[in-house]
């Protein structure tokens, strides 16, 4: 578009690392309010939105949406995202300019985001559910695209052993799969072309890690594609039956409403021939198109009966289902309803509903067939022998995937409840994340903000977004120009880091509830001119991941091995059997094929069992003795290892955080002007300390750079400080509240390091993120 350069240059950029009050808020390049002139150009690109009498028929109205933008200035690219019209100003009728608003670098990619869901990412994904897929998959490091999911053992609410209902072993049925973080990061990226640049990803701390499933049942397909083919159908009236022994025709249809038939099955139609909507004798499904492999169907009949007899006359119902397939038909089941025969003297009645289920496997273009047979037969002196039915509902109650059948992600609709931003935020709280994106070579940044840990030991640091580099700005700050040094504190002084809650885990309410705590919570407590206040940092997409010693497998080796449980509040929520057991989303980590922490059975659909004397081994935290150097995905320090030897494992406040609440409990923030080039802009992702006169600054927000004006731009600094002892003695539970379960109050002032008063310190109550054999429902 054109600019006007006889006038003041009309096009400033902003960049800001993150929110300076809000540092879970994440930002990056924008330049909003540019003004432009009524071109003949300006106005062909605008589609003359200055006149409203223009309407934009495109699809989609292109020219009322985000369009493409490149900033250049002097053959520099300065600026590349998204730009979005906003105003037309005119006079006597006649366009006089334009205002725009643009947004780039992370923008370039968050607003094509903003509607991308789970189920988009993960839709093509496919796998045989068989006994290899499962046993292949515990080989998951998160390196193979191929292989991005593992099948863990975990605990949901049916009992590990389906068959035998009990706990002995670990049935094939109950494995879901845990699904990799980076994969569905890095296939988000690569669906809008950009790649991830990211030490922190690319490290076996992550690529190992999982989104735990809590999407509801896995084999089971309730809210799926498979729903195409499910009915309801249902008799339109009550029919009375005398002196017969016969199939009888319900008159079983799928009209009016509520009923339905998604995909033209006939259900309640005759298969040897009725009218479309149903009727005759035979119910009548078929498994159409679109064929989705085999499936195992579990059918539901609901028969309403009223019937009375006298003088040994005889009355007998029964429900016969057959399957149809090329070869031929066959009877699979019949469920007898009753047969009763009045006394010799005397009358005998009844009335009531039976439920009956049937399950099947079918193959495509089976046919299933529910037939009901009525045997009324009156006696020589009987005054009354009659029978009134009507079914109440026939239908699909759900499907099932076979074991050896197909596995395709694109049937689990519960996927599109959950956006892809959703989950990065979710990341971003975990580990203290920050982004910035290089337009030019499609390049997106993500490391923690500063050095972190990924194992117990503090002194091997990693580095993060600020990599440790540093360039030298003292001769680029215009001195012309008055400067300010700010202290922030415009914070909590109690800075809680929590997980969102999970109202759907019975097992994390039981043990909250038990304790009065929230479970992987921890706190740092900021100096004294901070806010006497308590602020939440509250992860914005995950919710604590609960586990238990299954003690039902510690004769295998002597231990019992600890897995990660979800069962709901409502155990009573079923469906025919099957528990619909949805969960906020929970990560966990896979660390693999471990001996030395418990063995197993792995229980096969025949009954034939496999012991196992290493376990595949997936946690949030690793209470086994040495867990303190494994991930620990929990805000809070935990308690590590056995009684008598128990030690302090760091959580992700100490891991990843440390540094960051060190530069803010600082607090010093220069406020000054930088003479900038479009080379420094164009440093897309500023991770070098700034130095001046020595002393060492982080970037975070740079103020209306102006490319082509021959001016400083304002630029915002925060001042670095080392973590010191003072971290340590802030942050909580304190080692003393979770090694000894003991809770220190402090009562009487006390000098802290740095020489502030605390008046009065709360320390916090610890729990693990285990809960008791007992807690689990069996």
């Amino acid at each position: 578009m054109d600019i006007d350069t006889n006038s003041d240059f009309p096009i400033a950029i902003d960049y800001q690392l993150e929110d300076v009050e809000n540092f879970q808020a994440k930002k990056s390049s924008e330049s909003t309010g540019i003004k432009l002139p009524a071109t003949q150009s300006n106005q062909k690109i605008l589609n003359t939105f200055h006149n409203t009498s223009v309407e934009d028929l495109t699809p989609n109205e292109f020219f009322k949406g985000m369009r493409r933008i490149v900033i250049e200035a002097n053959g520099d690219e300065i600026f590349i995202g998204k730009a979005l019209p906003k105003k037309a100003f005119r006079k006597a009728n006649k366009p006089t300019s334009y205002e725009i608003d643009a947004f780039g670098n992370n923008g370039d990619w968050i607003i094509d985001m903003k509607e991308l869901t789970l189920f988009e990412i993960l839709k093509d994904l496919q796998l045989i559910f068989d006994k290899n897929t499962i046993i292949n998959s515990w080989n998951f490091d998160g390196t193979d695209e191929n292989l991005p999911y593992v099948f863990a053992p975990v605990k949901y609410a049916a009992p590990l052993d389906l068959q035998d209902n009990n706990d002995k072993s670990y049935h094939i049925k109950n494995f879901r799969p845990s699904l990799s973080k980076y994969f569905i990061t890095y296939w988000a990226f690569k669906m809008f072309g950009y790649k991830i640049k990211s030490d922190f990803f690319d490290s076996s701390f992550y690529r190992r890690q999982v989104l735990l499933w809590t999407f509801g049942n896995f084999l089971t397909s309730g809210g799926t594609k498979y729903d195409i083919h499910k009915f309801l159908a249902k008799s339109d009236i009550e029919r009375r039956f005398e002196e017969m022994d016969d199939f009888v025709d319900l008159n079983v249809r799928d009209t009016p409403t509520p009923c339905f038939d998604n995909n033209n099955t006939v259900p309640g139609g005759d298969y040897r021939g009725n009218d479309e909507h149903g009727g005759g004798t035979d119910m009548v499904w078929q498994y159409k198109t679109p064929h989705y492999g085999p499936l195992e169907v579990t059918f539901s009949l609901q028969l309403f009966y009223d019937y009375k007899i006298d003088l040994s006359s005889i009355v007998e119902l029964n429900v016969f289902w057959y399957q149809k397939n090329a070869s031929g038909m066959v009877q699979k089941q019949q469920n007898q309803i009753f047969d009763h025969q009045a006394p010799t003297v005397g009358s005998t009645e009844g009335s009531d509903v039976a439920n009956v289920f049937f399950s099947t496997l079918v193959q495509p273009n089976d046919e299933v067939i529910c037939k009901v047979k009525l045997r009324v037969k009156e006696s020589k002196t009987a005054t009354v022998a009659r029978c009134t039915l009507k079914v109440d509902q026939f239908q699909i109650e759900y499907f099932k995937i076979p074991l050896g059948g197909n596995v395709s992600f694109d049937s689990y609709l519960p996927f599109q409840k959950h956006k892809f931003l959703d989950f990065l935020r979710g990341e971003v709280d975990l580990y203290n994340l920050s982004f910035q994106t290089d337009p030019v070579n499609k390049e997106v940044l993500i490391e923690p903000t500063h050095e972190y840990s990924i194992t117990h030991d503090q002194s091997q640091k990693k580095k993060g977004y600020f990599n440790g580099n540093v360039i030298d700005w003292t001769y680029k700050e215009d001195i012309s120009k008055e400067s300010h040094v700010e202290i922030y504190n415009n914070n909590a002084r109690e800075f809680v880091f929590k997980f969102k809650d999970d109202s759907n885990d019975g097992a994390l309410k039981i043990v909250q509830d038990r304790y009065k705590i929230t479970l992987a919570s921890g706190k740092y407590l900021f100096s004294e001119r901070f806010k006497a206040e308590k602020k939440e940092y509250e992860n914005r997409f995950y919710s604590p991941t609960m586990h238990f010693n299954v003690d039902d497998f510690s004769d295998v080796t002597g231990q019992a091995p600890q897995i990660i449980c979800m069962v709901p509040e409502n155990i009573s929520n079923t469906s025919s059997g099957e528990s619909q057991n949805t969960f906020s989303p929970k990560t966990a980590y896979y660390k693999g094929r471990v001996s030395g922490v418990g063995g197993w059975r792995f229980k096969d659909n025949d009954g034939s069992i496999t012991t196992y004397n290493d376990f595949p081994y997936l946690f949030a935290v690793n209470y086994k003795k040495g867990g303190e150097n494994d991930p620990i995905l929990s805000y809070t320090d935990e308690k590590i290892g056995d009684s008598g030897s128990y030690v302090l494992g760091r959580g992700l406040i100490k891991r990843f955080f440390w540094q960051r609440l060190a530069i803010m409990n600082d607090g010093r923030q220069l406020n000054t002007y930088m003479d900038m080039t479009n080379k420094d802009v164009t440093n897309w992702f500023h991770r070098e300390r700034i130095a001046i006169h020595g002393e060492l600054f982080e970037l975070i927000k740079i103020d209306g750079y102006k490319a082509l004006k021959d001016t400083s731009t304002g630029c915002l600094l925060r001042k670095w400080v080392p973590v010191s002892e003072r971290e340590n003695k802030n942050t909580y539970p304190s080692e003393k509240s979770i090694l000894t379960d003991a809770v220190e109050v402090l009562t009487e002032p006390i000098s802290n390091t740095d020489n502030t008063i605390i008046d009065k310190v709360f320390d916090t109550q610890y729990n693990r993120l285990m809960c008791l054999y007992t807690d689990i429902p069996r």
